[in-house]
């Protein structure tokens, strides 16, 4: 049970999920929770990018998650994987993991949409563009696919 008003002082009040927020003297505040995504960083297209809001402090996922606990050994973030083009004229795309080991654990894709093994899963943008691979979210809670070079980035290897 809170103290009443009077006894407040120096009394830190935590909210649980799914409370409602309140200010020190336990009145309801409307002030919102979250960071403004006017303040975000964004990319050369205007969408926010994420990583980079992480990379300078504004945002935490990780440690924004109520009673979750810090795993017991740091994560080993696996290296990064080359993604050949099928397309000549098209970029090669290196998949980073560690922008996505940031806000997921490994096992959210693997192995239900990607193979362990590079190079197992038969990607297509077709499938991308459906809502597989990386179309599950891309271009619904992660940034948009409509620009290709965002991800088409690394250049072709010419020996291929």
């Amino acid at each position: 049970m809170e103290p009443p008003p009077d006894e407040r002082t120096g009394y830190q009040y935590k909210r649980e999920p799914g409370q409602l927020k309140r200010t020190r003297m336990g009145f309801l505040d409307p002030t919102p929770d979250v960071v403004s995504l006017s303040v975000l960083p964004r990319d050369d297209y205007g969408f926010v990018d994420w990583s980079k809001a992480i990379g300078i402090g504004i945002i935490s996922p990780r440690d924004s998650i109520p009673g979750a606990e810090a795993p017991a050994e740091p994560l080993q973030t696996p290296p990064d994987v080359l993604i050949r083009s099928k397309l000549d004229f098209m970029p090669d795309v290196i998949f980073p993991h560690s922008s996505h080991t940031v806000w997921l654990k490994c096992g959210v894709c693997h192995p239900k949409i990607f193979e362990e093994k590079a190079g197992a899963t038969p990607i297509s943008m077709i499938g991308i563009w459906k809502g597989e691979f990386c179309g599950r979210c891309h271009d619904r809670v992660a940034f948009p696919i409509r620009n290709c070079f965002r991800c088409h980035s690394a250049p072709r290897d010419a020996k291929k």
